[in-house]
Parts: C-alpha cells; structure tokens; sequence
C-alpha cells in the first residue's frame, strides 16, 4: 500500500484534528508505520487522548482503506491527496493546506492558473448581483474560474452568474459532498457537481457545522491569486476569509460603497488596511497584466 492510501485511511477518520495529522507525518512522513502503532503508542508519540487513541487505532484496524475508496467511488467522489500531481501549488503554499479534497465534477478544472475567488454577504443588498454581473463577464472572457463558497448571497450569485455567463467555477464547501447546504441550493450543487467542481476537505459522511465553515474559508483564499469582496459587514465570514488571503499574501480587492450602509462597513476596512479599491474589472485584471502574459 502507497502512502497516498495510507493518508486517506487516516484522515477519514482523523480529519477533524489537523495538527495531529501534520505532527503523525513529520515523525512518519511515508505514514509506514500507521498500521504498528498501538493506541498507547498513538496516545503518548502523538499526545492523544486515551479515548482518541483507542478509537483511531480500532477505526484503522476494522474498516479497509478500499471499502472506503469503493463508496467514494459509488458516490462519484474522487480523492486528491497533498501528494497528487493535481493537488494545486498555490493552495500548497498556505500555512495548513488541507491533506485530501474530495471532489465532484471535473477535476481538471484545479489544473487552472487562473483563479480568482468572489465572495460577500450572506444577505446583500440589490447592488451586488449587478456589480458581480460587471465583473465576471470579463473575467470569464479572460479565461479566470471563478471560485466561491456556494454559500446563500454573493456566493452563490458569483457561482450563478458564472454559469450564465459560460464561465467555469469551483465551489468549496463546509461539509462532506453527501450534504447540500443550503438546500436551496440543491439545483446549483447539482449543476455545478456535472459541469464544474465541488470541493471539500471533509469526508462524506461529514454534515455541514458552522465550525467547519471558518476552516473552509481558507481554501477559498488559498486556491486563488486573488480575491474579491462584493459586501462585507464588518465582523463576518467574508472577513475571516480576506483575513486568509492577506496572510497568505493574496490580492485582495474591495468594491466601495455608501458610507451609511453596514454591507460595506467591512469593505471600507480593507480598503483602509490596504485592499485595493476596484470600481470596474480592468481595476482587477491590470493587477494581473503580467500574470496572464505567461
């Protein structure tokens, strides 16, 4: 057995707890040993929990990493390890990329070097399908994917827009791909699933929980060479996920709006700590001039 199944059997079960996965893999990087460790030994080398210990070394030893790839497999999911060729490079580069996706659609899609990520409120004002609408046509036009959360608002306006428009996209989700939330957004899950990508670190059995979602925000970031926010409040997950992109030293563009309306609180903050102010998509594609040159 490689390494890569020998990951996948881990983080199937192991998925939830990142830092004892990356400490597992710096001791054992080729994951040799998975199979001799003892749960005392899981407890004491890589400081679990005696419950954690014994429940991940019975997990390991009771289900077969290739009755787990068969029930992806009937489910149309496809796995794509840190190892693989079509795990993508920009999304190595963050500070914990994740160690598996699973992946509905066509996976060739993450081979794109153009990617670029919109994203906003959950509860937009009127403006926002309008000014989305401007930006994505070029965008589109200039072979960018468009990559988005599929949550309710501006997620799933970009997501929607971009399919309009003959675009290509990419939706990362916050639960297992067995689990469609928000479920009004079954249409699009599914239409997105037969003709673009689907993507999600958590296993398929995994159903959607707001902790979840935080974590997933970074994927967004870290896929793409940039990120735009339509509206934000100031204190929301569009924030935590611009927060993402300038750690990992993304593009980050704003679109202003009035002073008096809270969904733009959070992007006039950005435009202050450095977010490049955008009012049209050139303002976007001259800070890729020389990127898409190549």
């Amino acid at each position: 057995m490689d390494k890569k199944l020998r990951l996948i059997h881990l983080h199937h079960f192991l998925f939830e707890n990142y830092q004892t996965m990356k400490e597992i893999l710096q001791i054992d990087p080729n994951l040799k040993n998975l199979y001799h460790y003892s749960s005392s030994n899981f407890q004491t080398t890589f400081k679990m929990t005696s419950f954690t210990a014994e429940k991940l070394y019975s997990q390991l030893h009771s289900t077969s990493v290739f009755d787990i790839l068969k029930e992806n497999d009937k489910k149309n999911i496809k796995i794509i390890t840190i190892y693989d060729d079509l795990y993508p490079d920009l999304l190595k580069e963050i500070y914990d990329p994740p160690f598996i996706l699973y992946v509905k659609g066509n996976e060739n899609i993450l081979s794109s070097h153009m990617m670029i990520s919109i994203i906003g409120a959950r509860k937009p004002s009127l403006f926002a399908n309008i000014i989305c609408e401007s930006f994505i046509k070029d965008l589109i036009s200039e072979n960018w994917t468009i990559v988005s959360g599929m949550a309710s608002g501006c997620d799933s306006i970009a997501h929607k827009l971009t399919i309009f428009n003959k675009g290509t996209t990419i939706a990362v989700v916050g639960s297992g791909l067995d689990y469609i939330y928000p479920k009004e957004n079954r249409e699009l899950f599914q239409e997105i699933a037969l003709n673009h990508l689907i993507l999600s670190e958590y296993p398929y059995y995994i159903r959607p929980e707001k902790r979840y979602f935080p974590r997933r925000n970074r994927i967004i970031a870290g896929l793409t060479k940039g990120l735009v926010v339509l509206e934000a409040k100031e204190k929301s997950g569009t924030m935590i996920t611009a927060n993402f992109a300038i750690q990992n030293g993304r593009e980050v563009f704003a679109v202003p709006g009035p002073i008096i309306m809270e969904e733009y609180r959070g992007n006039h903050r950005l435009i202050q700590d450095g977010a490049k102010l955008i009012t049209c998509s050139n303002d976007i594609l001259e800070e890729f001039k020389e990127y898409t040159k190549k």
